[in-house]
């Protein structure tokens, strides 16, 4: 596990940095405080504007602080400082997508980045490779927090879990912004995995079989509607003509072969038409695939 002391001692020295203060109370969700040294220069600006326009979830002032920077048109043979800097890519990053921005500069700039498995991991993640084996979990975990955590799947939280404790050697590195990533990321991971409420998980329990019975009654008149409705056009149909009677007699018995037929054919139909009117009553109400095949084995639908 990520050690609580070396944690702790972590956190106290980063006390002394506002740029890695502020990036680690984005990370944990917590209150961005005003930087003294936000003003000192247009790339300070940036980098708390658009950290604290991702927290309060305001567009507009991201769009502002993005377009700034954006201006700047750096290549492989000009390189600028601000290409390497992890936090500030990365939080241009989750903004891009967060409020859906067109990302083509944000990734030229990554292509052009030094290689190395930040820059890889930034490459997986504009490709939306979120599962690949050459990232770093923890940081592609924090993206996903912020941008897509429906994609954040149980393999992919024991996938990161696992990273992050056989790291023994994160706090002996040079990057701040890995050490943060992973802590947070940690934290997030250990709360997901807290068992729930023992009554919450009772009430979710019998809300579910309440649903579950309304879907199967609802299922139950769409199939009735269904029934009668077919009995009201064969009573309405138009009446036949001499000639239909007569071939009707003449050929009585094979249309008892085929009703026979058609009332076993209808037989097999039914249960399955059954099956198809629950699952899609459930999609509609709401229910992920999965979760609908889970209800369907579990209540033996």
């Amino acid at each position: 596990m990520v050690p609580i002391e070396e944690t702790i001692n972590y956190l106290s020295r980063i006390n002394n940095s506002p740029k890695l203060t502020t990036f680690n109370n984005l990370l944990g969700g917590r209150e961005i405080h005003t930087s003294e040294d936000q003003d000192s220069n247009e790339l300070n600006q940036v980098y708390y504007g658009v950290i604290k326009a991702i927290r309060e979830n305001n567009k507009h002032d991201f769009v502002t602080f993005y377009s700034i920077k954006s201006k700047s048109k750096p290549s492989k043979d000009s390189a600028v400082p601000f290409i390497n800097d992890d936090f500030l890519i990365f939080i241009l990053l989750v903004g891009v997508v967060k409020f859906g921005i067109d990302g083509a500069w944000i990734s030229d700039i990554i292509s052009i980045r030094n290689k190395n498995t930040i820059t890889i991991t930034f490459e997986n993640i504009i490709k939306e490779n979120y599962y690949s084996k050459s990232i770093l979990p923890e940081i592609v975990y924090m993206y996903l927090h912020f941008t897509k955590p429906m994609l954040i799947t149980n393999d992919f939280i024991n996938f990161t879990y696992k990273s992050i404790n056989d790291n023994t050697q994160l706090f002996e590195g040079r990057s701040d912004f890995q050490i943060l990533c992973a802590i947070n990321s940690y934290n997030l991971i250990v709360i997901s995995k807290e068992v729930p409420d023992k009554s919450q998980l009772l009430m979710l329990q019998d809300f579910t079989g309440r649903f579950l019975k309304r879907v199967k009654f609802l299922s139950w008149l769409i199939q009735a509607a269904l029934f009668w409705g077919v009995i009201y056009l064969l009573l309405t149909l138009p009446k036949y003509s001499p000639e239909t009677i007569k071939f009707i007699e003449k050929y009585n018995y094979a249309f008892t072969i085929f009703g026979a037929l058609g009332l076993s054919f209808l037989g097999n139909v039914i249960p399955i038409f059954k099956k198809m009117s629950q699952i899609i009553l459930l999609r509609l109400l709401g229910a992920s695939k999965t979760s609908v095949k889970e209800l369907i084995k579990e209540k033996g639908s």
